[in-house]
């Protein structure tokens, strides 16, 4: 599973849109919608549940959320220590 993908998938959670999300990276919305959909399709399981107006997790989508963001946040805690030693 890619990290980054796994990273936009928080910040989208995070955040509640796509539009936040690529402003902030610098992509199209519709590329982070497609990241979504790549993960879901992954998985085989729908983390948000998108209206016109809205976009808010699934029930799978925050159990999903829940357990891996700390996951992440460590991941990128451990990457930054081992870079400060070096």
């Amino acid at each position: 599973m890619d990290l980054g993908v796994l990273r936009i998938f928080i910040d989208v959670a995070r955040r509640g849109g796509f539009s936040p999300v690529a402003r902030d990276r610098d992509l199209d919305p519709s590329s982070v919608s497609r990241t979504i959909a790549v993960l879901e399709a992954e998985l085989g399981v729908r983390l948000f549940q998108r209206t016109t107006r809205r976009l808010t997790l699934t029930e799978a989508g925050g159990l999903y959320f829940d357990r891996i963001e700390a996951l992440v946040d460590h991941l990128d805690a451990a990457r930054d220590d081992a870079l400060a030693i070096s």
